[in-house]
């Protein structure tokens, strides 16, 4: 992949792995603090680590580098970025010659394949299956709901006018709340109201969470033959569990579609294109 890099002729950066893996996503934030007091924290290569660093970042990197295009190199493959308006412009206009990396998008074919995970004719398929709701109809519906649901939490989140002020801890549980009610009004013509408010039913916990399982219910009951549950506890419970989820089908997926090659090597194309505005770095493998 290095010399790969350098044939290009353009300024390369090399990583110890890959930003994407899966393990690093999950220990970053336990490890960052004890690393950030490493001497390595201004390393450019250290920044690259973070999935995030074209908005941490921005045009930080490529101007230490001194240039609006440069590649970055990890075991597992060569990654392109770009902050040049007419590179990008390239990028973006021409679909075929720049496809998405399918394979990075297993995890998410849970439910089968779908618009984000193909290319092609297939990708044009399921576009053309699932752009009729996308209109300004449903576009008014779901900015009309967002804006009633953020109402509803933030007034629960202020509680009494009198009171003195607080700190929310829920933040990120009320975050999916906000979000589970807009896709249940737009998406399934469910209206579901926040804690606290009228009809809110008493599964609902004042924590944004949605309890599957009452205290007084055993497992055997409630997961018996005769279990059902509300359509409310069951999205609340697949949100709350989907990255388990998807990191289990991953697994399974990986094992399923990886295919040696005759030298017993596992080989793979990546090609993508990561739109973004001439402010935020553009990003390509």
């Amino acid at each position: 992949n290095i010399a790969a890099a350098k044939a290009t002729g353009l300024p390369y950066v090399v990583l110890p792995w890959n930003n994407l893996n899966l393990l690093w996503l999950i220990l970053r934030p336990i490890l960052l603090p004890y690393i950030q007091l490493l001497p390595i924290r201004d390393k450019l290569w250290f920044k690259l680590l973070s999935v995030n660093w074209p908005w941490n970042e921005q045009y930080t990197i490529f101007h230490r580098l001194g240039c609006d295009n440069f590649i970055h190199v990890s075991p597992v493959g060569i990654y392109f970025n770009t902050a040049d308006p007419a590179v990008i412009d390239q990028i973006t206009n021409k679909r075929t010659e720049f496809p998405k990396p399918v394979e990075l998008y297993g995890a998410i074919n849970l439910y089968g394949k779908n618009v984000v995970s193909t290319e092609g004719n297939l990708w044009k398929y399921h576009r053309k299956t699932v752009s009729p709701p996308f209109n300004e109809k449903n576009n008014r519906l779901v900015w009309l709901e967002s804006l009633r649901q953020a109402q509803a939490m933030v007034s629960g989140w202020m509680g009494n006018e009198s009171k003195a002020s607080s700190t929310v801890h829920t933040v990120a549980a009320d975050a999916m709340r906000l979000s589970l009610h807009v896709i249940s009004c737009a998406g399934f013509g469910v209206n579901l109201n926040w804690p606290n408010s009228e009809g809110q039913s008493p599964q609902k916990s004042v924590s944004g969470s949605i309890s599957p399982m009452p205290e007084n219910t055993s497992k055997e009951s409630q997961f018996g033959p005769d279990h059902n549950m509300s359509y409310t506890e069951a999205l609340s419970t697949l949100l709350h569990s989907m990255v388990w989820i998807l990191k289990s089908f991953h697994s399974k997926d990986q094992r399923l579609h990886t295919a040696p090659t005759s030298n017993g090597a596992n080989t793979s194309t990546n090609s993508s294109t990561t739109k973004r505005t001439p402010s935020r770095p553009a990003k390509t493998k």
